[in-house]
């Protein structure tokens, strides 16, 4: 267990500082926001500790089901969107693939972060994340608890209803999508323009954590834009619309102790 546990932190943290550390190169190259690399570095100690704790919950999760041997209600493959013998209507199936994908597991996330914001004691561990007024790259950490209370609201609704097979996905299109949590909370002036509609940037992701009040609940969607379509919830930015972002009445963790405690500590 010790060496699964250390293989997934590995795998999960690699990811993670490769993806940050490139678009920290765009952000110094082409910045929207000019942060302080205190705030960075500070942000990727937060990122250690919130691996090392999601790689636990996740193996945990997963001896548990894998223990109670828990089934999904259905299976659906669709290999059969990228199963052509063209590469370029293949390579399109597979994309086509992974968005449904994508959608169903963005429909339980969509309504677990809007409660985040509307339950007092969600709202107590999300709003670390929210207090964050150098966002960046590097400096977009959660709270260590995210990951523990996606697992009710996410992962086991999934788990009990839905296992999907999408057949081939281009690695390209994986890949890049591997980095977009990390791209959404970037300070750069790169953005995806009008395909932020399907995907969400840096630009619309900034919205949601804006300090405006006309932008307060809009934009949970964190991989897609299309349930914040639906459910009326979207802001899409103008080309100048980049809101300054935290929170009024509680500052960015400053050390491992308030990251950590904080959101446990009973209110003054």
């Amino acid at each position: 267990m010790l060496m699964n546990w250390l293989e997934l932190c590995g795998h999960y943290a690699s990811n993670i500082f490769i993806a940050a550390s490139v678009i920290l190169i765009a952000e110094l190259l082409v910045p929207q926001s000019k942060y302080s690399m205190v705030s960075r570095v500070r942000g990727a100690m937060f990122w250690i500790i919130y691996i090392m704790i999601t790689g636990a919950g996740i193996i945990l999760f997963q001896r548990l089901w894998a223990y109670l041997g828990v089934k999904p209600l259905l299976s659906v493959d669709l290999s059969a969107l990228s199963s052509s013998t063209n590469p370029i209507i293949a390579g399109i199936g597979g994309i086509a693939a992974f968005l449904i994908v994508l959608q169903a597991g963005e429909f339980f996330y969509y309504w677990f972060h809007r409660a985040q914001h509307k339950s007092k004691f969600l709202w107590r561990f999300h709003s670390e994340h929210h207090s964050l007024e150098e966002m960046s790259a590097f400096n977009s950490n959660h709270h260590s608890t995210e990951e523990i209370f996606r697992i009710p609201f996410i992962t086991i609704p999934m788990s009990l209803l839905f296992s999907f097979n999408p057949g081939y996905v281009p690695w390209l299109f994986a890949f890049f999508m591997g980095w977009q949590g990390i791209f959404e909370h970037s300070a750069t002036k790169l953005n995806l323009g009008i395909l932020r509609y399907i995907v969400p940037d840096n630009r619309f992701h900034r919205i949601h954590h804006s300090v405006e009040k006309r932008h307060f609940d809009k934009n949970f969607g964190s991989a897609s834009s299309l349930w914040d379509i639906v459910f009326r919830t979207s802001h899409f930015p103008e080309k100048d619309e980049w809101p300054d972002v935290g929170l009024s009445y509680k500052k960015e963790p400053q050390n491992i102790k308030e990251f950590l405690i904080r959101p446990f500590q009973s209110k003054r």
